[in-house]
């Protein structure tokens, strides 16, 4: 009897020294070619991740051996909820001891910044130069489709001279200071390709409009509609206009023509003469929808414009107390509704 005891003592202690030897020899660094010694990879780690999907982004950049592990590190070591967001350069054949220790501390040479839905290019060039994210020097006005078409097949039907307007997904990010604007601009297209799910892409695809269309739809209501509720009644109201051939008649159309692209003072207020400035972007003078978007629309808009919902109204107002949207289905009754809410 005491010598079973003795062996099932000895196998119990082997299975622990077995079970630390793989744990630790787990968490040595991956084997990494020739080519890639001395390599960093940038790792994200974005606002809110918890450490489950944390390791399991690590091993899928082939930057540690086994998730698994290095979440019972973290968890040993108590450090599993504070892990830190940030922008990493994360160094091949880096022990995950290390590769933990390095998110656990952070990057202080970055910020978080909230880019609103509905802002235009410009506001968000704006916005990231005075947080110094974006250098002076720098600017995400000087980039065009042309030079990303080729590895986002979203951009396909985009002009290829037309600017990023409309595809920089509204979202809160964390870059570097300093940042150059091409990272910045592949950062905010990655999300915009992440949020155009399947189910949303064949939405799209089954429309009487293609993608580039849909954006510049979806920038309109996000700049002309503020409560969700109504956007999918405005867009089948615009998509009805627009098989009928009547002007969309959008003012937010010509705010963006006086404010983003002729720099007008007091460009948010319109006047008779406004609506007779010769350009593609006024929906006053031209059929049509606009040259292209007008901001840079949230998930819901884009949903909206892919997902229009039919009714017997031809008209729209927003009431200037409540942000609600007045509906009518004449234009005597939109006359009446403008006479209302728009004294």
């Amino acid at each position: 009897m005491k010598q079973f005891l003795i062996l099932v003592t000895s196998l119990y202690l082997l299975g622990i020294i077995f079970f630390v030897a793989v744990f630790f020899y787990q968490l040595k660094p991956l084997p990494v070619p020739p080519e890639l010694k001395n390599q960093k990879v940038e790792f994200i780690v974005e606002k809110g991740e918890g450490f489950k999907q944390i390791a399991e982004n690590l091993e899928a950049q082939k930057l540690i051996k086994s998730s698994k592990s290095f979440k019972v590190y973290l968890l040993i070591n108590g450090w599993a909820n504070k892990l830190k967001p940030g922008i990493y350069q994360i160094p091949y054949e880096l022990p995950a001891q290390k590769v933990a220790e390095m998110l656990l501390a952070g990057t202080p040479n970055e910020k978080t910044i909230t880019i609103p839905e509905g802002y235009t290019l410009s506001m968000i060039d704006h916005k990231l130069k005075s947080e110094g994210i974006l250098s002076d020097d720098e600017s995400l006005l000087k980039l065009k489709i042309a030079d990303f078409q080729k590895d986002y097949e979203f951009l396909k039907d985009a002009p290829a001279n037309a600017s990023l307007e409309g595809f920089l997904f509204p979202d809160t990010y964390r870059f570097k200071i300093n940042s150059p604007a091409l990272l910045i601009a592949k950062r905010m297209l990655n999300n915009f390709q992440n949020n155009l799910d399947g189910n949303l892409k064949n939405q799209i695809e089954q429309s009487k409009f293609n993608l580039y269309e849909i954006i510049t739809l979806a920038s309109l209501i996000e700049g002309e509609i503020p409560h969700f509720e109504d956007r999918p009644i405005v867009a089948g109201i615009l998509i009805k206009r627009l098989e009928n051939q009547m002007p969309l008649q959008v003012d937010a159309t010509v705010i963006y023509l006086k404010c983003e692209i002729l720099k007008m003072d007091d460009c948010r207020k319109i006047s008779p003469a406004d609506l007779k400035i010769d350009s593609p972007y006024n929906t006053y003078k031209y059929l049509g929808l606009p040259k292209g978007p007008i901001n840079n629309p949230g998930l819901n808009a884009i949903k909206a414009a892919a997902n229009p919902l039919e009714s017997n109204y031809w008209f729209y107002l927003s009431d200037p107390k409540t942000g609600y949207t007045i509906f009518s289905k004449t234009l005597k009754e939109h006359n009446e509704a403008k006479a209302k809410y728009l004294k």
